[in-house]
């Protein structure tokens, strides 16, 4: 046996077990991200007006953001995560963020045009 075929049974048997790892992987990070807004959302005061501010226009100077992005990184390392990147954690932060505040304020003035696009929340 030579060390191509080799090499493509083991590629073959390994695809999709990498697949089933990196969607794991994809969706303890979008837990995090719920749990880590859902904190920020408890933890600062008129937190919910934050929310749904946080939702109509993503900065990351508003308060919900930067405390949903410090708990995520502290969530995530006591898990004992690899770290992703800022751009990665924004991208789960924004999801959870359009996530809740649809789910708890669904009339509060959120319009379509005030939407994620569905390729920019999942990753």
């Amino acid at each position: 046996m030579n060390w191509k075929t080799i090499l493509t049974s083991a590629s073959a048997l390994l695809s999709p077990l990498v697949g089933t790892l990196i969607a794991g992987k994809g969706t303890k990070y979008q837990s995090i991200a719920q749990v880590a807004v859902k904190s920020a959302v408890t933890k600062i005061d008129g937190g919910i007006d934050k929310l749904v501010e946080s939702y109509q226009s993503f900065r990351t100077d508003n308060e919900i953001v930067a405390e949903a992005q410090n708990e995520f990184l502290l969530l995530a390392k006591q898990a004992g995560f690899v770290l992703p990147s800022v751009a990665v954690i924004q991208t789960h932060v924004k999801a959870a963020i359009y996530d809740l505040a649809t789910a708890i304020v669904p009339n509060a003035g959120l319009t379509a045009s005030d939407t994620i696009a569905p390729s920019q929340a999942a990753s």
